[in-house]
């Protein structure tokens, strides 16, 4: 048993390293110093030598074969343009530090779990939430909620029923005050052509006539009342 243990605990200090290894490496191939071939701590002429020297081989027009050649040639002029000028070369060396100083400390203080391991951590940490809730109680839940959802509907459904039935009524009642007051409005009307016309036939043209003229006089002196009593 102990050297089982032992055999494991080895296994799990090599895939550590691994993938130590690879998280640094994969860090430093994507560094632009790397791409063009010089130090971190290179002048502005020497960089620019080295883009020119290395812009020569990865020219596309160089090798119309090779269709790697125009990524690469992109990848170059872009660590060129960020490395020849001097705030956007600070920027990215204060972002490559802080990168890998960052790398360095989870690999240092937070160590991956091989594969197996952290399977098994994930179906264990998955399982206390499955046993934390019991079926029982979880089906009861969810048969609460449907009749709570199902009485929501209803109530929805009979107020929208009630507000329906009353804008029915109320156009109902609405159009059975309008049709009063027309009808009555057309009796009125009709009442007073009647008595003007049975007037006009008992009196004749011209008593008729000398009535109109007669009320007309009337109003007109009423009128002329009303306008000087304003006036005063």
């Amino acid at each position: 048993m102990q050297l089982e243990a032992k055999l494991r605990l080895c296994q799990s200090c090599i895939w550590c390293c691994r993938s130590g290894l690879r998280m640094l490496s994969h860090s430093h191939a994507q560094s632009y110093y790397d791409l063009l071939g010089v130090k971190s701590d290179a002048s502005v002429d020497e960089i620019k030598n080295a883009f020119f020297d290395k812009s020569k081989k990865l020219h596309p027009d160089s090798d119309l074969s090779n269709p790697a050649l125009h990524s690469q040639f992109v990848e170059l002029s872009e660590a060129y343009r960020v490395l020849s000028k001097e705030l956007s070369r600070k920027e990215y060396d204060l972002r490559l530090n802080l990168k890998s100083r960052l790398e360095f400390s989870q690999f240092l203080f937070v160590p991956a779990l091989p594969p197996s391991a952290a399977a098994n951590d994930d179906v264990r940490y998955w399982e206390q939430f499955q046993h934390a809730q019991s079926p029982e109680a979880t089906a009861e839940q969810r048969k609460e909620k449907r009749k709570r959802n199902y009485k929501l509907v209803i109530y929805c459904v009979i107020t929208m029923m009630l507000s329906v039935g009353a804008h029915m009524v109320f156009f109902r009642k609405l159009e059975e005050v309008h049709s009063n007051f027309m009808d009555e409005k057309d009796r009125v009307i009709t009442e007073i052509y009647n008595e003007a016309k049975e007037r006009a036939r008992v009196n004749g043209f011209k008593k008729q006539t000398e009535l109109l003229r007669q009320k007309h006089a009337e109003f007109q002196e009423k009128l002329k009342l009303n306008k000087g009593g304003q006036d005063k």
